[in-house]
């Protein structure tokens, strides 16, 4: 059927997509008008500060007082009892006072990198802490003359995870203090891969874990996968990584599911990595983990399915086979969850009319009508975005079906909120109703 009924509105047609339209224009303009604030609100949810959760509170008997000087110099915001702390930590390590067991309980490894990349510290003791470093690890520190102090501070610290592989107490401190510099900059992400860090991190990915050690490593990947748009790294460097994030998803902390989740949804941001992600079903996998009821990381996974729905069109077919839409409409009418799902589907609807025919196929439209009758302000807010999608189809067969829902009595009881944009959009979507409706009955009626 041909599209005279609808509205020749220039501003809808530059909100939102259809057959006709540039899809990417259309997302990107979706996205820039109606999800920034709520993407600012995502990435704080996405905001991870994994030191408390894996630190452990050391006793008295696993610190010594001579460590617990050293400790407090690191402490320390003063550049001058830092120096005076790594001085003295150096010398205990020249007198090889300390094992890196002890070191590691401590998490001196992760303090020095503290240090290193969060303190306002002079070269003399940036110099300091690269031989620290250096010194903790098995590396020659002759084959190190000419190399600069991020060097000689990544590649220590990669190299004690090969040389350290059995102890998770020098594993776990050993992530922490990487992590602290790939917060710091992706410079030191590059400068880490550049130095061979995959291979070693998939090696200790398949032995054995605890919990704690599990939920570090899935951190530190996590952070590799932030940001891979700005001075890309080939993708066959990062790809190896998908295993672990595979594996993270299928976990049962919560905490691990977290932060695979925020991983995948990060590389969302990468098209080079789609083909690789779909290869090995990451977000097949995450659909299953949003359907599993145990564990408590089922939001951040549904925030991670929706950024990874905003990003990009090339993972929705799948998604939606391994039953995406089955699960949302089970979560449509759940009060707190509402809101954030309609988010989804609206993000879904504006793919084409192919996924509008799904939508209505799997009653998941229907299960949006109902938000809009009954539901609060917001998300029956985001429930009109979806019809509007609808309305916006040059199907005929979406129009009748969204008629039939009774939406225009829905849309009528909206338009006394404040909103002034939406209101815009509800007026345009019963005009092209309206005007469907007329050119029906136009259509059925004889001529004299």
């Amino acid at each position: 059927m041909n599209d005279d009924h609808r509205s020749s509105h220039e501003w809808r047609a530059r909100m939102y997509k259809s057959n006709a339209r540039d899809q990417n224009e259309m997302r990107r303009k979706r996205r820039e008008d109606e999800v920034q604030i709520r993407k600012i609100h995502r990435e704080e949810q996405f905001e991870r500060n994994r030191r408390a959760t894996v630190q452990r509170s050391l006793s008295n008997e696993e610190v010594s007082e001579l460590m617990k000087t050293v400790l407090d110099g690191l402490h320390s915001f003063q550049e001058e009892h830092n120096y005076q702390a790594l001085r003295k930590f150096n010398n205990d390590l020249d007198k090889k006072l300390w094992a890196i067991e002890t070191i590691a309980k401590a998490q001196i490894l992760n303090k020095l990198a503290d240090v290193y990349c969060n303190r306002t510290i002079g070269d003399t003791t940036r110099q300091l802490v690269s031989q620290t470093l250096l010194k903790i690890s098995v590396l020659d520190s002759r084959n190190f003359e000419k190399s600069s102090f991020d060097n000689i501070c990544i590649q220590s610290l990669v190299s004690n995870i090969s040389a350290f592989s059995t102890n998770e107490d020098v594993l776990c401190d050993t992530f922490q203090a990487l992590a602290c510099f790939l917060v710091r900059s992706i410079t030191y992400r590059n400068l880490a891969l550049d130095n061979a860090i995959v291979p070693e991190l998939i090696e200790v990915s398949t032995k054995t874990m605890s919990v704690r050690l599990q939920r570090t490593l899935m951190w530190l990947v996590s952070l590799f996968c932030e940001k891979l748009d700005k001075y890309s790294p080939h993708v066959d460097e990062v790809t190896p990584l998908l295993e672990i994030i595979a594996t993270g998803i299928t976990s049962s902390d919560p905490m691990v599911q977290t932060d695979a989740a925020s991983s995948c949804a990060f590389l969302a941001d990468w098209p080079p990595i789609y083909e690789h992600m779909s290869e090995h079903k990451l977000c097949s996998m995450l659909v299953a983990n949003l359907s599993n009821d145990k564990g408590n990381a089922r939001p951040k996974v549904k925030c991670g399915i929706s950024y990874i729905i905003q990003a990009t069109s090339y993972f929705t077919e799948e998604m939606i086979d391994a039953g995406l839409l089955e699960v949302l409409k089970g979560f449509v009418n759940v009060s707190y969850m509402s809101q954030e799902v309609c988010f989804i589907i609206s993000n879904i609807c504006v793919e084409g009319e192919h996924t509008i025919d799904k939508l209505i196929s799997s009653g998941v439209l229907r299960e949006v009508a109902r938000v809009m009758e009954a539901a609060e302000y917001r998300s029956r807010k985001e429930a009109a975005f979806v019809i509007c999608h609808c309305c916006s189809s040059s199907n005929r067969r979406h129009l009748e079906y969204v008629i039939e829902l009774g939406m225009l009595v829905s849309f009528t009881d909206l338009l006394t909120c404040m909103d002034v944009s939406l209101v815009a959009y509800i007026l345009d979507a019963i005009h092209s109703l309206l005007q469907f409706g007329d050119l029906h009955l136009n259509s059925d009626t004889p001529t004299q």
